[in-house]
């Protein structure tokens, strides 16, 4: 059984984004410079002034390997240069390194030696004429030569200069004047380098409007505006009540200020109680609760207002609105597993016993099964986190039997809604370990899925199980449940999970030494990756690692010019990648091994609602 130590899990904001990250927002910081371009140029005309050689020399080599070539070597001395002639000068690069790095700027730049001189100086022509013949003169064999200069050059007298001093040196000479860093700073956005080198400018830092945001942002201004319509809800109050809701679950989605979220949800609150449901009256308040602990990391607010809320819905008769109650339990479970706080804090003794009283009073009514039902599960739920708060590992297996019992039940019950049983069956897995009453209620519940649903559906809680499990310790139930999901999943709607399923039953199959299997397998998942990405023209990111695998397999069964041949296609799906350091990092560890690193960092039980 999986033991988490207390206080030491995330923030529930940060733990709920893991499980959940489309309930917050998808905007992102952006950072902004803004410069204009008469205001560099009287700094860049003004530069030896304020004796910032210094200074601008290193804008000018951070500014060349952005446009040139990016493998330029750090000047050093008291001078910059010192007495090397030249303020910088390229490394040599292999040719394998440079295709793949020196994306801008001029061909050749890693092969070749070239010069760079930087200068501020009035008299540019003077200046750049000695530095060419001093740096010629070293005898390093430069084949390119750039000098950048602060001032303003005609074009007339810098190309006469230029043809100049290549036709006496024999090396090409490349003048760059004020004009060209202005074009390249202004022009092409490349102000950071002005803001961080040479301080001017603004820094400034917007939230970028993700796709998810912009859709909220335009329905939470829809329904604010009918709000404020006083005619627009006449002779629907539960219809307003209803909008007011859905306008404070969007304002914390869209991570606004939580004065602005606790507004809103106050407002669903008062337009509840003016003629809403009792369904919506509790569901305001429970929201309430339930931002503030997800989303403002408030603990003590669910801690402070579990007792006002307990006592409107602790004698309701129907189990799904104490659901609303079994949930803010959990919070106060998951105060004390993950964030530290002592039992006796929370009161939470005194008020899961409560609520298991009237839970058991609802379970044990025979003339309403569906209702009986909903109140076994929530009860259970109660069950399952005591054992857990306890470390009582025999009471945890023994409550695995009676979930599955629910499930019988409920196979002639067409109304009852099965969703939140099957979620909390998966969250479980995170604390299951290698329990054989758990492995049995997990297929229980994929066949009972099917049935209600499709077979596909059913699959995916294999998937699911399957990829909580430990290679190589549990290899074997990997195979087991990856075999039978494989199977389910083999219509076009789930080609993605089938590719997923296939990739990790060969690994499973590998790590049991069947390797012959995993070829198979494997060989199974790469077709199906080509075959999707010809249809949507797009390379998949878990080309590379497949194909990395299938290489590594290949040369266990000693089949090298099979390795040959994957390793030569997975350079070439690679190459057609683009280079985010996203895909970079799915590409090199692949979606299984950040799946395992978050679980390791968020680890045990989460929530009774889960990403499926």
């Amino acid at each position: 059984m999986y033991k988490k130590p207390f206080g030491e899990g995330p923030k529930p904001s940060e733990y709920m984004r893991q499980l959940r990250p489309e309930l917050y927002s998808d905007s992102v910081p952006k950072t902004e410079h803004r410069l204009k371009a008469e205001i560099l140029s009287h700094h860049l005309d003004t530069i030896t002034e304020r004796n910032q050689m210094h200074d601008f020399e290193i804008f000018c080599r951070k500014l060349c390997e952005r446009t040139i070539c990016p493998n330029l070597r750090p000047a050093t001395g008291p001078e910059g240069g010192g007495d090397s002639k030249a303020d910088t000068e390229t490394i040599p690069v292999a040719d394998e390194v440079g295709k793949l790095q020196i994306v801008v700027g001029q061909a050749n730049g890693g092969r070749e030696r070239w010069a760079f001189a930087f200068s501020a100086m009035q008299r540019w022509a003077d200046k750049v004429r000695s530095d060419a013949g001093g740096i010629v003169a070293t005898g390093r064999g430069y084949q390119k030569i750039f000098f950048v200069t602060s001032r303003a050059a005609r074009a007339k007298d810098r190309a006469r200069v230029e043809d100049e001093l290549s036709r006496e040196h024999g090396v090409p000479v490349t003048i760059l004047d004020r004009a060209w860093i202005i074009d390249e700073v202004i022009a092409k956005d490349r102000r950071d380098l002005a803001f961080n080198y040479l301080g001017i400018g603004e820094e400034t830092t917007e939230n970028e409007l993700g796709t998810e945001d912009y859709s909220r942002k335009q329905q939470l201004a829809d329904i604010e505006r009918e709000l404020e319509d006083p005619t627009a809800f006449e002779g629907m109050d539960m219809h307003r009540a209803t909008e007011a809701l859905v306008a404070a679950k969007l304002s914390r989605s869209l991570g606004m200020p939580r004065t602005d979220v606790d507004g809103r949800f106050l407002r669903a609150v008062r337009l509840a109680d003016d003629g809403g449901t009792r369904r919506q009256k509790l569901e305001a308040r429970y929201e309430l609760l339930w931002t503030a602990f997800w989303w403002f990391d408030d603990i003590a607010a669910v801690v402070a207002g579990y007792d006002q809320f307990e006592a409107k819905v602790i004698d309701d008769d129907n189990a799904q609105n104490l659901e609303f109650l079994c949930n803010l339990a959990q919070l106060l479970f998951n105060a004390v597993f993950r964030n530290g706080w002592a039992p006796d804090k929370t009161q939470l003794d005194a008020r899961v016993a409560r609520l298991k009283a009237r839970l058991e009073l609802l379970a044990n009514e025979a003339e309403r099964p569906n209702n009986a039902i909903q109140a076994r599960t929530s009860l259970l739920i109660v069950r399952v986190n005591e054992a857990m708060l306890n470390d009582a590992d025999a009471n945890l297996s023994s409550l695995w039997p009676e979930f599955s019992e629910i499930f019988v039940k409920a196979e002639g019950l067409g109304e009852f809604d099965a969703s939140r049983l099957v979620r909390t069956v998966q969250v479980f897995g995170e604390i299951a370990g290698k329990d054989r009453g758990y492995r049995d209620l997990v297929d229980q519940a994929a066949d009972f899925v099917a049935k209600r649903t499709s077979e596909g559906e059913g699959a995916l809680i294999l998937l699911t199980r399957a990829k909580q499990l430990a290679i190589p310790e549990e290899n074997m139930e990997m195979i087991r449940l990856l075999g039978k999901a494989a199977r389910r999943l083999s219509k076009k709607e789930y080609a993605q999970h089938s590719i997923e399923a296939m990739t990790l039953l060969a690994i499973a199959y590998r790590s049991a030494g069947l390797l012959w299997a995993a070829r198979s397998a494997l060989t199974t998942a790469v077709a199906s990756l080509f075959i999707e990405g010809d249809e949507s023209g797009d390379v998949s990111a878990k080309l590379f690692p497949t194909l990395m695998v299938g290489a590594w397999i290949a040369v266990e069964l000693k089949h090298f010019p099979e390795m040959l041949e994957a390793i030569q296609v997975a350079r070439g799906g690679l190459a057609a990648l683009p280079f985010s350091d996203e895909s970079v990092k799915i590409a090199y560890f692949g979606e299984r091994d950040r799946r395992f690193r978050d679980r390791d960092r968020f680890g045990g039980m989460g929530v009774a609602r889960c990403r499926l």
